[in-house]
């Protein structure tokens, strides 16, 4: 099989995919466009707004299914002729095998990314305006992909280049050498997100709002925490939802608020938010996971080599050896299997890092009252599940689910002297 004809039959799937899901994702428009009152912060969800929020995760969730499906198929797809005729292409051009490498990653990047953009563009675009969470026109949806993809070649290219060079390095030991070196790969992508990446994406001010900020500094002189920059994104100018979050590390560390976030709640409220953020730089939260990463990375080139000592991957991928540029689509499908299972881990992992962040911004603001309803209105803008099937919290839930984090806001309020 050819490698034209593995993207097409992969792209076929994917438009049928992705008619699923928009047809599933009919929710009538008075549900979709219903204005939902985000009350005083103290009753029960209603209903009517489960519902309605259960009305939009449920296409989602298939979309995650589906687009698992197609990406799997494609990389079996891949695996024997088709790779091999892209290597062959690839060997021509001039540089060694380092350029060789970076010219297959790329491709696959990119064709990746094709098979991806029919679900992306019904889950990412269609479904967010139906439901106004997008503000987006199309062109400016379409430049962010291309950005997307932009980086996405160049991370595949990086990766490549990194892995072939260490198995060519240290043929005998490069599995340990590979973990060390993808998790130094990691560290200087987490530093150089805020300063490098997001800019690509948003416009990042300094908080014009004196009494706000004051506030905010008077929070984290009682937290104990430093924070170079707090600066507000321009999330606005692409969606409605209302978020916050601290990113990079060292020198490039700093907390980010969406303006939406800042306008849409009162100070108290936007207040505990940070103070959440505060918790995450106060436990070390981001360099944490630099080292549950660490772990992680160390686990997965264990298996992989394993696998390919043992020979098995090896004649299944139907290559001569790990350096072999043929085996990138059975590295692509064992990163995508490896992450899937490792995925539950990590959220649960997440989730309490989230859980005591939280409890740490109940204890510095001193009054839970402002999180329940900062928690509530955070639930209503940005259409969280709120009830969602206990599997898609175990799968896909980074944070906990936001019934149990008024729950746990509730209880720190009983518990005040």
């Amino acid at each position: 099989m050819s490698i034209a004809r593995a993207i097409t039959i992969a792209f076929v799937l994917a438009c049928f995919s992705a008619g699923v899901v928009a047809f599933v994702s009919r929710t009538p428009a008075s549900v979709r466009a219903a204005q939902i009152d985000h009350g005083d912060g103290t009753a029960a969800f209603t209903d009517v707004q489960i519902a309605r929020h259960g009305a939009f995760h449920g296409p989602l969730y298939l979309a995650f299914g589906l687009g698992l499906v197609t990406q799997v198929v494609f990389l079996l797809l891949l695996r024997g002729p088709a790779i091999g005729q892209l290597a062959a292409w690839a060997q021509r051009a001039p540089g060694g095998w380092a350029v060789h490498a970076a010219i297959v990653a790329g491709v696959l990047a990119v064709a990746v990314a094709v098979i991806a953009f029919p679900l992306g563009y019904i889950r990412g675009f269609v479904i967010q305006h139906a439901w106004h969470l997008s503000t987006q026109a199309v062109p400016a949806w379409m430049l962010d992909q291309v950005k997307g993809l932009g980086l996405s070649c160049a991370f595949a290219a990086i990766a490549a280049i990194a892995f072939f060079g260490v198995v060519r390095w240290q043929p005998k030991w490069w599995w340990l050498w590979g973990a060390g070196s993808f998790t130094v790969l990691t560290a200087v992508l987490v530093f150089l997100f805020p300063i490098v990446i997001a800019p690509l994406f948003n416009r990042f001010t300094p908080l014009q709002d004196r009494v706000l900020s004051d506030r905010i500094e008077g929070l984290a002189a009682d937290a104990g925490v430093h924070i170079d920059r707090i600066v507000v994104a321009d999330a606005s100018r692409r969606s409605t939802a209302e978020n916050a979050y601290v990113a990079g590390i060292g020198a490039s560390k700093q907390v980010v608020l969406y303006d939406t976030l800042i306008e849409g709640n009162e100070v108290d409220e936007t207040l505990f938010v940070v103070a959440h953020e505060f918790g995450h730089e106060a436990h070390g939260d981001v360099l944490k996971g630099v080292g549950i990463s660490a772990v992680g990375l160390f686990a997965g080139f264990a298996v992989l080599g394993w696998l390919v000592s043992s020979g098995r991957l090896l004649a299944w991928a139907g290559v001569d050896g790990p350096a072999d540029l043929r085996l990138l689509p059975v590295l692509l499908l064992f990163a995508l299997v490896a992450g899937l299972v490792t995925q539950p881990v990590q959220n649960a992992i997440s989730r309490s890092f989230e859980a005591h962040a939280d409890h740490f911004a109940f204890e510095l603001t001193g009054d839970p009252a402002p999180a329940i309803r900062a928690f509530r209105r955070l639930a209503i803008s940005n259409i969280a599940d709120l009830d969602p099937p206990a599997v898609a919290v175990w799968m896909f839930y980074s944070h906990p689910p936001i019934a149990d984090r008024i729950e746990a806001a509730r209880a720190a309020e009983s518990a005040k002297p």
